[in-house]
């Protein structure tokens, strides 16, 4: 966890109180300066913190933008989420995310980015994530499994956004096999599993998933009248920090339940 993310962390839990400089230069380990640069760097990537004498620093609001300190601040995970990567734009998270497989990233590393511009979903279809609007990230998992086994990985994925649109927005969705998310009858998310396998056994596997957020009803009519997001569903803007938070954490609670649950006696 870096300086941002512990700042962040030490900030949120006070909210909407102050947490004072000198209290966090002792949980921290640094001086009052780096502290200031520290809480500096964190309002030029949008965040609102209010510094007063005496009281010490106050985060009041906090931008949507999907960089690692925002949403890994308050991650409750065990595997996934500890290494991330955040791209601005990029063609796919999946084609980030299987280069840095290839390399031999640690497992549970999510790759995740403000903008696609050639997301595809299943069977090469586009998948559409226009900037701060959708969420689209990918995550880098090596199960012990052979690849006829892999689609188990696509409906667990989906399982965990069910879960998270109903734990944390009330929403009731539905899994409509073998890859999306619906609510209602209209498409809310898709999931594309990319894998590089051997003969016997998946060398590592790459879960894509895209959610429709924040787009109005007016920008998904270009898409057909099959999809809805978050926001439509719920009237009100949402935070695609805390769902890709909360997706995570479901996402981590199936797949570590499921790999302890497969390893022999």
């Amino acid at each position: 966890m870096n300086a941002k993310q512990k700042i962040l962390d030490l900030l949120r839990a006070e909210q909407p109180g102050y947490v004072s400089g000198e209290y966090i230069c002792r949980q921290l380990q640094v001086s009052r300066t780096a502290i200031w640069k520290t809480v500096e760097s964190l309002r030029r990537d949008g965040y609102e913190i209010e510094a007063r004498p005496r009281a010490g620093y106050r985060l009041l609001a906090a931008p949507d933008v999907l960089d690692p300190p925002g949403w890994l601040s308050g991650l409750r995970s065990r595997c996934i989420g500890g290494t991330a990567h955040y791209v601005r734009t990029t063609t796919s998270t999946n084609d980030v995310a299987k280069e840095l497989a290839r390399q031999g990233t640690e497992e549970g590393t999510v790759v995740v980015t403000e903008e696609q511009t050639k997301g595809r979903g299943r069977l090469g279809r586009a998948w559409q994530c226009p900037p701060r609007a959708g969420l689209c990230f990918s995550v880098v998992l090596y199960p012990r499994v052979n690849p006829m086994e892999v689609s188990q990985f696509t409906m667990l994925a989906a399982v965990a956004v069910v879960r998270a649109f109903r734990r944390s927005l009330g929403i009731d969705a539905r899994v409509k096999w073998p890859n999306d998310v619906y609510i209602d009858g209209l498409k809310a998310c898709g999931i594309l599993a990319e894998m590089t396998a051997e003969a016997d056994r998946v060398k590592f596997l790459v879960l894509g998933i895209g959610v429709n957020v924040n787009q109005t009803r007016e920008e998904l009519v270009a898409l057909g009248n099959g999809a809805t997001s978050l926001r439509i569903e719920t009237g009100r803007p949402v935070s695609r920090t805390e769902v890709l938070r909360d997706i995570l954490e479901e996402l981590d609670s199936l797949y570590t339940s499921g790999r302890q649950q497969a390893l022999p006696p």
